[in-house]
């Protein structure tokens, strides 16, 4: 069997999503009819608005264009050896792996598919694993090729992905964007977020040789001669002077130097980019909408203009569809937990029998009169047994995978006293893209039977959560977080709020507090706000800080230094905002209950 038999069954149409059927000199779309050429026995599946770039060469000595595979990406494909991967923007390798499709926009050596990354020529759920590197910054559409990942990718499939974020311009047609963590994980928000960083192979010593070799070999030989020969200390002396208006005499020969880059080479290494235009006429937005066939480059460039509009369009709907997902799935949580007590269900989609509640309502009853006047822990035995006989039990609720990291980036407090809305809070914890937290259930006296009852199932559910049995709200409490999130009762996170916290913190170490409020909305008084992070400067006294409306996470370095019982003193720490809706809150806090502190 030839390569292009085996990866047959994968291929689809890129204009129509249809099969592929082989015929000697072309791959023919069985829906729509269109030829696609075969190269070598290569399928070049471009969409009809790209031209075929051509053939690559493969060298050893060109690392960047051979992409060779990282330790992470070798172990993926391993770990994938009965399935198919996908290595998007191949480069020229030098190797072939059986399970690995390789696709690019040129045709090297060991290619397997001609192809754009914002049209993958493949089949919904082809492929268990995605790799790429180096090759987002050279994507004019990098989103909808997110997008295309996320539809050939399995469910549960891996994605890994490397891009440029500080490197020269680069790279053959194109280099678009440079990418920061936030911009990357920005553009795999639909996806479950389990890792991002940077790797050895992108430390930044690796940009500042990039760096400086460019620069130094497109000077004139004269003017890298004498940068060669001047301490690195003595040059970043000199423009930091030349930057604040201050430059000595004698920085003038190594200014001078720097600035003899030939001026077609700046763009490669550019602090930034600038441009200039002009708005051009606009076409009636009454007249109709024309064919792009024959239009004028003026209507032309209107409908490019609509399109862009019509996508951050889309882009909004999509944001208020994930809320409105989030919310579906924290409904579904808390109503399997909810089920459990009534035992009426074995899942929440099974309808019960007739007058099967009658009878789960007296069970209900009837358990909790002789919990009522049983020692608790002769009644957890009985309960453990029962549900050990009968194979039923918590697993209602769903189960979470949650490695246990050695010190959580967060300790979340939460003083309930409302069984759904600490279901609520509980199960968007649970659901979170960052694993690394802890939650801590503080007791009250003033606490329900019921209340006590749900800490105690969510402390077997997810051994994430400690319950403090009594506590005087002086911080005494034993969290073990690199930061302390005091959650009020009702309130829920949306799924990736603590990865962006955990984003924002790692970038920003020296970060004493993350706060955040409620964000007003006039003439609702049956519902209450979003809390939305601040954007505005942080008020220069602590009223409103240490309100009962705030939202703040605090370093627990901070505190430790503050040396003041639990409290800090805000002004004089460095406070980040976050300009995202990341929590929500059911209900105004329980007047019974003083905000954790």
């Amino acid at each position: 069997m030839s390569r292009l038999d085996s990866l047959l069954p994968l291929l689809a149409c890129p204009r129509c999503g249809g099969r592929l059927n082989q015929h000697p000199s072309q791959v023919v779309c069985g829906g729509c009819g269109m030829g696609y050429p075969l190269r070598n026995g290569v399928p070049v599946l471009l969409p009809e608005t790209i031209e075929e770039a051509g053939t690559g060469e493969a060298s050893v000595d060109d690392p960047v264009s051979r992409h060779p595979y990282s330790q992470e990406s070798l172990k993926i494909i391993e770990d994938h050896k009965n399935g198919w991967v996908l290595d998007l923007g191949a480069g020229g390798k030098l190797q072939r792996w059986d399970n690995v499709v390789q696709i690019d926009i040129f045709r090297y050596p060991m290619t397997d598919v001609v192809g754009s990354a914002d049209r993958l020529p493949f089949r919904d759920n082809s492929f268990s694993a995605v790799i790429s590197q180096a090759v987002f910054e050279h994507l004019q559409y990098p989103q909808a090729a997110v997008e295309e990942i996320r539809r050939v990718l399995k469910p549960g499939g891996v994605v890994k992905i490397d891009t440029a974020f500080l490197q020269p311009e680069h790279g053959y047609p194109h280099h678009f964007y440079n990418a920061t963590e936030t911009g990357l994980r920005e553009w795999f928000r639909e996806f479950d977020l389990r890792w991002s960083g940077v790797e050895p192979h992108q430390h930044p010593q690796w940009s500042l040789s990039w760096f400086m070799g460019v620069y130094l070999d497109r000077l004139p030989a004269e003017a890298a001669a004498l940068l060669r020969a001047v301490p690195l200390g003595d040059i970043v002396d000199a423009l930091q002077r030349a930057g604040t208006g201050a430059a000595l005499l004698q920085d003038a020969a190594i200014m001078d130097a720097l600035g003899a880059l030939p001026e077609h080479h700046l763009r490669t290494l550019a602090a930034g980019v600038s441009i200039r235009a002009v708005n051009p006429p606009k076409t009636l937005s009454s007249a109709p909408m024309p064919s792009l066939e024959g239009a004028s480059p003026v209507v032309a460039t209107d409908l490019d203009r609509k399109l862009a509009a019509a996508r951050m369009d889309l882009e909004h709907l999509r944001s208020e569809l994930t809320t409105v997902r989030e919310s579906q799935l924290l409904a579904n949580d808390q109503a399997r937990y909810m089920a459990q007590y009534y035992r009426l269900i074995a899942d929440a989609g099974e309808e019960a029998p007739l007058g099967a509640g009658r009878r789960a309502h007296a069970l209900f009853h009837a358990k909790n009169m002789v919990r009522a006047v049983m020692p608790p822990g002769m009644w957890r035995f009985l309960r453990a047994g029962w549900r050990s006989l009968s194979g039923t039990g918590a697993g209602q609720a769903p189960q979470p995978d949650h490695p246990q990291a050695a010190v959580p980036f967060v300790s979340v407090v939460l003083q309930p006293f409302d069984v759904a809305l600490l279901t609520t809070t509980f199960f968007s914890l649970v659901r979170q893209t960052y694993t690394g937290w802890e939650l801590l259930l503080l007791g009250h006296p003033d606490q329900s039977p019921a209340v006590r009852r749900a800490m105690e199932d969510f402390a077997r559910l997810d051994s994430r959560l400690t319950i403090v049995p009594r506590t005087d709200l002086d911080g005494a409490y034993p969290w073990r977080g690199q930061y302390r999130l005091a959650l009020q009762e009702g309130t829920t996170l949306s799924f990736n709020a603590l990865q962006e916290m955990f984003t924002l913190a790692k970038m920003r170490p020296d970060t004493g507090a993350i706060m955040a409020d409620y964000d007003a909305i006039l003439g609702r008084d049956d519902v209450m706000p979003p809390i939305r992070c601040l954007s505005a400067p942080v008020p220069q006294t602590n009223s409103s800080f240490a309100s009962t409306a705030s939202f703040v996470l605090l370093q627990a370095e901070a505190l430790r230094r503050s040396g003041a019982g639990g409290t800090i003193d805000v002004n004089y720490q460095q406070v980040a905002h976050i300009p995202l809706v990341l929590f929500h809150t059911l209900q105004e806090p329980s007047p019974r209950a003083g905000h954790p502190r």
